[in-house]
């Protein structure tokens, strides 16, 4: 059975930016995900944690929160090694704390928080080389064609209830808390900075695990995808009443 550590981060916004900023990694807008993303991989390398979230504090400064399958020491020890010290201050590494996270059985009632950009992917005129990324929300409407819009929330609701149903569980209630249009910087084919358009949600809720071994690699592994830019992260909390 796999080792899950929760890792937490206080990293000092000012010096993270100044370091994003020297990489070219200017927010201009975009969602910042991809900075802390190549922050994270400058400090821990291949070992580098995902999934990850970067949570807002009003009035203080943010956390970074991750999962990791290595141990706090081993990242560490990697940072210590190799990391540029402008990294390590802005990651303020001598502040990282972690703890190892249980495994979780069949039949637990958990709440939670996860914040995804809900995507599918498909063909382009039915050739399978050529594949793009979709909102799933955008494939909704053009489903519906001359119908009624769908909700956005609703199509949202269900395409998190598709995926934790792959992953060994049943989604009891979600509520959507935040539902906003930003773009997100990735490397395409040729390394190059690229501006993906779509949206960010945020859903809380209760869940019942069904499968262990196949909710705990969800856990590990994160709910959609771009886990790797602060997607995807299962907050667990004591479930709703």
């Amino acid at each position: 059975m796999m080792t899950l550590s929760l890792i937490r981060l206080d990293p000092d916004p000012a010096k993270a930016a100044l370091w994003m900023a020297a990489e070219g990694l200017v927010r201009d807008g975009n969602d910042d995900g991809y900075g802390w993303h190549a922050l994270l991989a400058a400090s821990f390398g291949t070992l580098s944690p995902k999934p990850f979230r970067v949570v807002a504090r009003p009035g203080r400064p943010p956390q970074l929160l991750a999962y990791s399958l290595q141990s706090l020491d081993e990242l560490l020890a990697h940072a210590r090694d190799f990391a540029d010290p402008l990294v390590i201050a802005a990651l303020r590494l001598e502040r990282a704390e972690a703890k190892r996270m249980p495994v979780i059985g069949e039949g637990r009632r958990l709440g939670f928080e996860v914040r995804l950009r809900p995507t599918l992917r498909r063909d382009r005129d039915g050739d399978r080389t050529r594949t793009a990324e979709v909102d799933v929300y955008v494939a909704a409407r053009e489903a519906a064609k001359e119908g009624p819009a769908p909700d956005r929330g609703e199509v949202y609701r269900a395409w998190l209830e598709a995926k934790l149903a792959a992953g060994g569980a049943r989604l009891e209630v979600a509520r959507a808390v935040e539902m906003r249009q930003v773009p997100l910087l990735r490397r395409d084919r040729d390394r190059r900075l690229t501006r993906v358009e779509g949206h960010s949600a945020i859903f809380v809720g209760t869940l019942t695990t069904q499968d262990a071994q196949a909710f705990n690699a969800l856990l590990a592994r994160g709910v959609g995808r771009h886990r790797a830019f602060g997607y995807g992260m299962l907050l667990l909390r004591p479930p709703e009443a």
